[in-house]
């Protein structure tokens, strides 16, 4: 199967740091901006919740979590992901293997199960609810990578994945209220040493969705060329 690209959303400043270092942060499992995020139901007496608050510090410790949406036409994306479209995205392509893509569940009751005296298959359940949210979610038609922090590169108490085989860099994407000069020149220079395509986004004329400005694409690509 083709790999797809998926969209990773920044403000510019995160954006052009990450482009100059060739790699994305890893957001820990414990906070991640959904409190309900790899929780189980746990209605339970405060004795009973504890094993099971005792596997997510546990996992949170060992795993971490990259993002994605396989759009960046929505603009509530924009608004709470890239600095009130001030921001850019990075489009990556990733292998089909590697990806999970987020399932969305009206059913409020969180899912339930029972713990085992075996570890690993106690941590996989948790795991297990990286591709689950709750359907008010669903607009960020999410993907996602599992990441193990050993496998991170570590920077002042944070995880990064550089960009390679399972990050390839494809596309950057400028939101549409994205008018900084100096960034805009840096994160051109940076598409060109990275090969990668670049986009400037408008507003739509008749819709509420985010589409590509060809005007202002244009004069990238010119920037671009020299």
């Amino acid at each position: 199967m083709d790999n797809k690209i998926y969209y990773h959303f920044l403000s510019a400043k995160n954006a052009i740091n990450d482009l100059e270092k060739s790699r994305i942060k890893v957001s820990t499992i414990d906070i991640l901006n959904d409190p309900f995020e790899f929780m189980p139901y746990r209605r339970y007496g405060f004795k009973e919740r504890q094993p099971y608050n005792q596997v997510f510090r546990g996992i949170s410790k060992k795993w971490g979590v990259l993002c994605f949406s396989q759009i960046w036409t929505e603009q509530l994306l924009w608004a709470h992901y890239a600095d009130k479209h001030k921001g850019a995205v990075l489009g990556f392509e990733i292998p089909s293997e590697r990806i999970l893509k987020v399932k969305y569940t009206s059913n409020k009751i969180r899912t339930k199960f029972n713990l085992t005296d075996n570890q690993d298959e106690n941590e996989k359940k948790f795991l297990d609810l990286a591709t689950e949210k709750y359907n008010e979610w669903e607009y960020e038609k999410e993907f996602r990578i599992l990441i193990k922090l050993c496998d991170c590169v570590s920077d002042n108490e944070l995880y990064f994945l550089p960009f390679g085989e399972i990050l390839k860099i494809k596309e950057i994407i400028l939101g549409c209220r994205f008018n900084n000069k100096n960034e805009r020149e840096e994160i051109v220079k940076h598409a060109k040493r990275l090969n990668s395509k670049i986009i400037q986004t408008r507003p739509g004329w008749e819709d509420y969705m985010i589409h590509e400005c060809g005007t202002k694409t244009n004069q990238l690509l010119q920037m671009l060329n020299k």
